[in-house]
């Protein structure tokens, strides 16, 4: 096995694996590592079916739902509770996954609930001739190169997470928390098994700083978005077929470039569920705690 960083941001390639191998403890312990210090873990050339896509997502946690309020898990299709198609694929002009078309602002995951999911699992099946690249941002970083009075203005705040289904741009100031979860979560949440913390807003999903005038909470979360998006924090990921990538959802987020809608894309996605407390009053790192 080789683990090679993908950027000076945030990532790694893990080489020498093929996920159709039963794989040993030791190498489970090195890919778990590695997602623990590099957030986010590629394995490249898989043929795998769900069943080994499964196994290998089990070794990390439980399998995450995807069953939303108001739609119980036998009522989903025929990949069933854990399993969702991320694709524009459709039959008889309806789509036959999630999140079909176009780019996708930043975000992380679930945010919007208690426990985030742990990791994403993406796989992709089939790709368009261009785009539909994912963009990763380093939040970890982000936290850390914020300047210090910011740092100081955001310490103990917190931020709400919310989701409309479907959505891919956030077209409107405020979703609909009557019929959608939603979930105050600390702006610098601490990583439960790093023990960095990293920035926790997205320009999806979180609508406003908890306490904070509305002038105040728009100024400042504006600022967070465009500092999560910096060059310097973010790692672009250009898909070929047989590709796996695992992210871990409490220290970064992740976005979608455009791609053609006449062209098939199809990935299949897993995740793995977090259970671990948010530990309150975490702060980012920075030299002078440090020293």
């Amino acid at each position: 096995m080789e683990i090679v960083p993908l950027s000076d941001a945030v990532g790694a390639e893990i080489r020498g694996v093929d996920l159709r191998e039963t794989l040993t403890t030791e190498m489970l312990d090195q890919i778990e590592a590695a997602f623990h210090d590099y957030a986010i873990v590629v394995l490249r050339d898989q043929d795998i079916t769900l069943e080994q896509q499964k196994t290998f997502a089990l070794h990390f946690g439980e399998l995450g739902s995807r069953a939303r309020p108001g739609k119980k898990p036998n009522e989903l299709d025929e990949y069933g509770e854990h399993v969702m198609l991320v694709t524009n694929v459709r039959e008889n002009g309806k789509a036959i996954g999630s999140l079909p078309d176009g780019e996708m602002t930043f975000h992380a995951d679930t945010a919007y609930f208690e426990f985030p999911s742990k990791a994403t699992m993406l796989y992709a099946m089939e790709l368009p001739s261009w785009g539909g690249n994912t963009l990763f941002s380093n939040g970890y970083a982000a936290a850390e190169h914020l300047p210090e009075d910011m740092k100081r203005r955001l310490e103990g705040k917190k931020a709400m997470q919310v989701y409309e289904y479907g959505t891919t741009l956030k077209t409107k100031e405020k979703y609909d928390r009557e019929n959608f979860p939603y979930y105050a979560h600390p702006i610098f949440r601490k990583h439960p098994a790093t023990g960095r913390s990293a920035l926790f807003v997205s320009e999806l999903m979180t609508e406003e700083i908890v306490g904070m005038s509305k002038e105040e909470s728009d100024e400042i979360l504006a600022q967070l978005f465009e500092h999560q998006k910096q060059s310097e924090f973010v790692y672009e990921h250009e898909w070929k077929v047989g590709d796996l990538v695992m992210w871990d959802n409490r220290c970064t987020n992740h976005a979608r470039t455009d791609f053609p809608r006449d062209e098939r894309r199809m990935l299949r996605r897993l995740t793995i569920q977090d259970t671990t407390p948010v530990v309150e009053g975490a702060v980012p790192y920075t030299q002078a705690a440090a020293e």
